[in-house]
């Protein structure tokens, strides 16, 4: 089983959907760099890659905004105090 393929152990559903959203476009960010990598580019190869890069990162900025951090923190807040 991959571990996109498991549950996430948030309470909110919202945040569980936008977690696993951030997690998708990471994987996509990863596999454009890794693209751009690849020895012998074209220039247009090297465009359209970096094209793609640029609209995930806006993709990115956008959906790490403050109600995202705000659900974020939330979440954290529900969590319990450690026992030590």
């Amino acid at each position: 089983m991959q571990i996109s393929d498991r549950p996430l152990t948030v309470t909110n559903s919202t945040l569980s959907t936008l977690i696993a959203e951030l997690g998708a476009e990471c994987s996509r960010v990863q596999a454009l760099i890794n693209q751009l990598q690849l020895p012998s580019l074209t220039t247009n190869q090297q465009a359209e890659i970096l094209g793609e890069l640029l609209a995930a990162t806006v993709h990115l900025h956008t959906h790490c905004d403050m109600d995202f951090q705000t659900l974020l923190a939330d979440e954290m807040e529900k969590l319990p105090d450690e026992q030590k």
